[in-house]
């Protein structure tokens, strides 16, 4: 009786955990970029070989005034990797607010864990970078703010901005130098760029 007993338990467990285990499924973790009030942790903001998103304006794939021939796209590959980091160019053609917006949605999809944009259309991108901030992605504005989509009260959607001026040269150095200390946990130096808010 009392092995009759034992027996009907264990099936009965074994039952059970098999219906419980076809109702799980498989998650995958969420990205967990770093967050930006969070840049001075003194282990670093994030990984040194961290993706680096970087959405670009159709004008970005061409040959800069700079004569050496290079796009602004290609200064940003070669000198985020030279940096260290893996960065992923997006440049927007045909309809380019549609496709920076899908272009923001993929890369925090992603993990990126900083998104330098040069916005088509500023406005147009309000719920996609709320969406990063969300996530807790640095976005870092090229040549221009990004406005806010509400909640907070910087009246920015970027926790900083980068001006190159005249120069595509000059913004990627700039940019650059900001994703490093970024990634450093380090506010970033002064170098033609204001804080959010500023």
């Amino acid at each position: 009786m009392r092995r009759t007993a034992v027996a009907v338990l264990t099936a009965a467990l074994a039952a059970t955990t098999v219906v419980l285990a076809g109702c799980t499924g498989t998650t995958t973790a969420a990205p967990t970029p770093v967050r930006s009030t969070d840049l001075t942790s003194s282990d670093g903001g994030f990984a040194e070989n961290a993706v680096i998103g970087v959405v670009l304006t159709e004008d970005a794939g061409t040959p800069s005034d700079s004569g050496d021939g290079r796009s602004l796209a290609t200064r940003f590959r070669e000198e985020l990797t030279e940096a260290g980091f893996r960065p992923d160019i997006r440049v927007a053609t045909g309809d380019q607010p549609a496709r920076q917006r899908a272009a923001v949605r993929d890369l925090v999809r992603t993990g990126a864990k900083a998104l330098l944009v040069r916005a088509a259309d500023a406005s147009a991108l309000r719920t996609e970078l709320r969406t990063a901030h969300d996530a807790g992605v640095v976005v870092v504005a090229l040549d221009g703010a990004l406005p806010s989509s509400g909640g907070g009260n910087d009246g920015l959607s970027s926790d900083y901005r980068v001006d190159g001026g005249d120069s595509d040269a000059a913004l990627v150095s700039r940019a650059v130098d900001t994703v490093s200390s970024l990634q450093r946990g380090e506010e970033p130096a002064e170098q033609g760029e204001e804080p959010a808010g500023q």
